[in-house]
């Protein structure tokens, strides 16, 4: 079995439409849409928002498994982190299958994106570990907070209640990946910059147009779901409580802010 496998060779239903983020990003700039512009679905929001997440927890869970193969040098320790995290990301796919049910959506509706398997093409485990674990399950705790705080808007406890039951494990996560990074360039602080800066780079890709900031800041926009409409968050914002919980500092947090003000995820 190779290393680094390209996103192509994904195992996925022929049924199912798996694209490129470039092809995405041309896409809307076809439609005159810019990063922090309405999805074209977006009466299906939280369809797609769910399928989304559901895609995510696909890759999260090939990606862990990918970290167990691409490195079998890596501590012991560490290799049973990322099985007990395959486990997760399973169980999470399977809650999110179960949520598109509910909501009136299925596995493979809207296309899948590939940023995140793309993460996976570190060739250093602590790279690897702060670029999916740190930045991407950091961004999964924010994504999901605010999709809590859609649901208790809507009433609707089966979505906060299941969604609040995946968060706890993301907070696991990035406290894995915080933990790792740093244990695994113990020593050697240029390594070290090495993954902070995989992890930036992550940062960026999801910063949606300078638009991200703290709960209490957020611009809201009305968004219809159903037949009802509720008042959502502009973009997806900082889950700092969580973030926290999770091993950030609060240095890391600001600095993430700012770093997404100063710069533009395309």
């Amino acid at each position: 079995m190779q290393r680094m496998i390209a996103v192509d060779k994904l195992a996925r239903p022929e049924d199912h439409i798996l694209l490129r983020s470039d092809r995405v990003r041309n896409a809307r700039a076809e439609q005159g849409l810019t990063p922090n512009s309405p999805m074209p679905y977006e009466d299906d929001f939280l369809k797609s928002r769910m399928h989304g997440i559901c895609a995510g927890e696909f890759q999260a869970m090939e990606a862990a498994g990918r970290t167990l193969y691409d490195f079998p040098d890596a501590p012991w320790e560490f290799q049973l982190d990322m099985a007990r995290q395959v486990w997760d990301e399973s169980r999470h796919a399977e809650i999110y299958m179960k949520l598109l049910e509910y909501v009136g959506s299925y596995y493979g509706e809207f296309p899948e994106g590939e940023v995140l398997w793309s993460c996976t093409q570190a060739e250093d485990p602590a790279a690897r570990v702060a670029g999916i674990n740190r930045g991407l399950e950091g961004l999964a705790c924010d994504v999901f907070e605010q999709l809590i705080r859609l649901a208790q808007n809507m009433g609707d406890e089966v979505i906060e209640r299941a969604v609040d039951y995946v968060l706890a494990d993301e907070i696991t996560h990035v406290r894995m990946g915080s933990k790792w990074m740093r244990k695994l360039t113990e020593g050697d602080p240029e390594r070290l910059k090495r993954a902070q800066a995989f992890q930036d780079s992550i940062d960026d890709i999801f910063n949606f147009g300078n638009g991200r900031t703290f709960v209490e800041n957020a611009e809201h926009v009305k968004q219809r779901v159903g037949d009802k409409e509720f008042e959502i968050d502009r973009s997806i914002t900082i889950a700092r409580e969580a973030r926290l919980l999770a091993g950030f500092t609060e240095e890391e947090i600001d600095r993430l802010v700012k770093g997404f003000r100063k710069s533009a995820a395309y």
